[in-house]
């Protein structure tokens, strides 16, 4: 409870960061909101859950590259449960962990389940990081925020880093005292079996490649569907500011928060008001909010209504453990 009052406490300190200020321009951009282009945003709102349907795809051909078949439905019904325990778990990405204890209900088995909602999670991420890292080679002169290259690159040579340690355990052996230390708290073996796991992916690499190719096609995507809005807003910002700037936003939304609430709609306003107007960031936000708040009433309707997903425990211990 005391994390979830933190992190509530962190998103209400950035809405009223946020709402000093805009606080002048709250007028402007109610009539904003009002005069929006309402086909063009009812368009961005249907490919918005196509880009659900493509992430789940993804979703499924990782369980698949594990030896675990899940059907298209439940990995879409994992997607949208996802989205909505994102709104009470740490950072935007938490509801992860919920979405593998939910597929371990389905496949029985929890080291392939985490492995493979986590490795679907790292691709995703680097999707978001590599967009712009490419796009920044070519329109570096467009972008006056010198943060957003330190930002990108530096999540670049993270993720780099990340992916070696991944895939290559003589590497990974040099970092063994992280590994002794975790093991005091009971969880190195565990973590030992997930990273067996996480490695054996490099043995799938033909899985590899075409969940790549699906993350660019569904990050792509959703980028567009931030465009289509912002045009449905009365913004002709060039496309190319949202393929650099967007992934940015999402990345920083992943600081603990309430699902990114608050920081999310300050990054918008923060990265994209220069190219947009600050009256027309804000207001996109607040629709890329609505459309999030959309996708986690889903998930918990589907949560709700089908059990076979619900995680029960026998005292502190998940009934999900490997084996059961």
């Amino acid at each position: 409870m005391s994390k979830i009052l933190l992190r509530a406490g962190i998103s209400l300190i950035f809405l009223a960061l946020l709402y000093w200020m805009v606080r002048d321009d709250i007028p402007v951009i109610l009539e904003t909101l009002k005069n929006m282009d309402h086909r063009l945003a009812a368009l961005a709102a249907t490919l918005f859950f196509a880009v659900a349907g493509v992430m789940a795809a993804r979703l499924r051909l990782i369980f698949g590259a594990k030896g675990e078949r899940i059907t298209f439905v439940d990995a879409c019904n994992l997607t949208f449960v996802g989205y909505f325990f994102n709104n009470f778990l740490p950072t935007s990405v938490g509801g992860d962990i919920v979405k593998a204890m939910c597929a371990a209900r389905i496949t029985k088995n929890t080291v392939v389940s985490v492995t493979s909602v986590l490795m679907d999670r790292i691709f995703g991420l680097f999707t978001f990081i590599l967009i712009p890292s490419i796009s920044l080679l070519f329109f570096m002169k467009n972008i006056g925020n010198r943060w957003v290259p330190v930002i990108v690159y530096s999540l670049l040579g993270v993720s780099m880093l990340c992916f070696a340690l991944i895939f290559n355990r003589s590497l990974a052996r040099r970092f063994r005292f992280i590994n002794n230390f975790l093991s005091r708290f009971k969880v190195g073996r565990k973590l030992h079996e997930v990273y067996g796991g996480l490695n054996d992916f490099k043995n799938h690499k033909r899985a590899i490649f075409f969940a790549m190719l699906l993350s660019v096609v569904g990050q792509s995507v959703s980028v567009f569907v931030l465009y289509l809005m912002a045009r449905a807003l009365g913004s002709s910002t060039s496309i190319l500011y949202f393929f650099l700037l967007v992934p940015v936003v999402h990345l920083v939304s992943m600081l603990p928060s309430l699902n990114g609430l608050g920081i999310r709609e300050g990054a918008y306003t923060y990265f994209l008001a220069p190219y947009m107007g600050r009256e027309a960031a804000f207001a996109l936000g607040i629709l890329w909010l609505g459309l999030l708040i959309l996708l986690s009433i889903i998930g918990g309707l589907i949560y709700l209504i089908r059990h076979d997903y619900h995680i029960q425990f026998k005292g502190a211990v998940p009934q999900t453990e490997v084996g059961a």
